[in-house]
């Protein structure tokens, strides 16, 4: 009895390698590799999709304070996932929002929302804060678009 459990679990966890092998695209003919035939084992090649990624990007927007221009730079950083289905790389999440003015005057950011729209392609992010310029306080909120490639970079 102990040998046909054993003999299962064998199969079991075989089955289970297997398929993840196949799951993250391993050649059939890899899996028998040997010593003697080492050219089939498989390597990470540059420029292959990663199935999970962290990225980030900044994006600038101007707005008018003060009878002034000023530059806003909100930076993201996100979390990316390869997708089987639409076999691209897909938003899986935000580590962090955050934004600085660049232009002059001071800064502080009080919050961010998301909107994940385009099938999870594209976030809207909308930054709000406080802009201070010659003493006097401007609320302000902008928004950026942020894009995720097929390849997992950021535009």
């Amino acid at each position: 009895m102990k040998t046909k459990t054993i003999s299962r679990m064998v199969k079991g966890v075989l089955a289970t390698s297997l398929a993840t092998a196949v799951a993250f695209g391993v050649r059939q003919e890899s899996l028998a590799a040997s010593p003697q035939n080492q050219e089939n084992v498989v390597k990470p090649q540059a420029g292959v999709i990663t199935p999970q990624s962290i990225v980030s990007k900044t994006k600038s927007v101007t707005f008018k304070a003060g009878g002034t221009y000023q530059t806003l730079s909100i930076t993201g950083t996100f979390e990316t996932q390869y997708s089987d289905i639409y076999e691209r790389q897909m938003f899986a999440g935000i580590k962090s929002i955050t934004s600085k003015v660049t232009t002059g005057g001071s800064w502080k950011q009080t919050g961010y929302e998301v909107r994940l729209i385009d099938g999870g392609r594209t976030y809207v992010i909308i930054v709000s804060g406080y802009f201070t310029i010659a003493g006097v306080t401007y609320t302000v909120t902008e928004s950026v678009e942020f894009y995720c490639n097929a390849d997992g970079s950021i535009s």
